[in-house]
Parts: structure tokens; sequence; C-alpha cells
């Protein structure tokens, strides 16, 4: 299998931009996971302004929203969100 590339949208790069080191290191992990597993299913899907249904994986204390290009071999993250308590 080709190597996938994860691609971050604007607004995922700014969150991720904004995180301290550890806690940058902590989702970049997070990246790599889904890297290693392009076919990997979310917790639940949304669709994007173009219909797009978009992927929602919560890991750790993160929604991860993204979509696959397996045509393209990319992962696009298009946001980033640290869930609440």
């Amino acid at each position: 299998m080709q190597a996938y590339e994860v691609v971050l949208h604007e607004r995922a790069w700014e969150v991720l931009a904004s995180l301290g080191a550890t806690e940058r290191r902590r989702l970049l992990g997070v990246l790599e996971r889904l890297k290693a597993d392009p076919f990997h299913v979310g917790d639940f899907r949304e669709r994007d302004q173009t219909g797009r249904p978009n992927e929602v994986w919560l890991v750790e204390e993160w929604l991860v929203t993204y979509w696959t290009d397996h045509a393209g071999h990319e992962i696009r993250v298009v946001n980033l969100e640290r869930v609440e308590d």
C-alpha cells in the first residue's frame, strides 16, 4: 500500500500551531495513528459545505475532523477541536 500523507487545512493548522510543545507532540502522535490507518472510520460523520462526508474521530480529548482522498493518498484534516468537560 502506498503511504498516505496528512494534510492540515488552515483551521487545523492554526489549532496545532497554538499549542504548547507537549500538547502539540501528543496531537501529532494522534495524526500519526491516523496516517498509519487511512481507512479508519470515525466515531460519527458530518457533511461539509460541499456535501462531502467528513469523519469525526474522538480520540483522547480531541475531535479530529477529516476526510480521506484515496486517489491522492492524502488524509485531509479540516479541524481539530479540544473537547471540554
